[in-house]
């Protein structure tokens, strides 16, 4: 084998392992409700049971909730901060008449440390009167969740 050949194999080999190593899995995703009243966040709501009226005092415990904290769980490589790894999260909350409100981001700049673990986190304000589905893409993994938030209508009086 020549040098170009066996350089060029070198180099196949780094880009190989530096492509799979910049690999980001999500892993967990949970959602906690900013509880008003206590000044703290609730147990993790994915997969509880319909929240009502949460801005009222429906929130666990009779608290008041508006707003509701995603924590996104995602694992790479350890001691490792890939350059191009993205992670992209739809935040769907479907409202009155059907109507959908999305919220897009983009998680990037992933530092994972001797664990492999790196945590990202969306809040979002008054979320806690419409279903609420999350879906996160990183890599080749995808997690979905759901949140069935809902609130009464009051119809004014005449």
């Amino acid at each position: 084998m020549n040098r170009l050949s066996a350089a060029v194999a070198a180099a196949t080999v780094v880009f190989a392992d530096a492509a799979q190593s910049a690999e980001v899995k999500i892993v967990d995703v949970k959602a906690y409700a900013f509880l008003e009243r206590a000044g703290r966040l609730s147990e993790d709501l994915v997969g509880q049971e319909r929240i009502v009226d949460a801005p009222k005092g429906g929130a666990l415990g009779g608290d008041t909730a508006t707003g509701v904290l995603i924590d996104f769980t995602f694992v790479g490589a350890k001691n490792f901060a890939p350059k191009y790894a993205t992670a992209t999260v739809d935040l769907t909350q479907t409202v009155h008449g059907g109507r959908q409100i999305v919220t897009h981001k983009a998680f990037t700049n992933f530092i994972f440390g001797p664990n492999g673990v790196e945590h990202k986190a969306v809040f979002l304000e008054n979320a806690t009167c419409a279903p609420l589905a999350i879906t996160v893409h990183a890599g080749k993994t995808e997690k979905a969740a759901k949140l069935d938030f809902s609130c009464e209508e009051v119809e004014a009086a005449k």
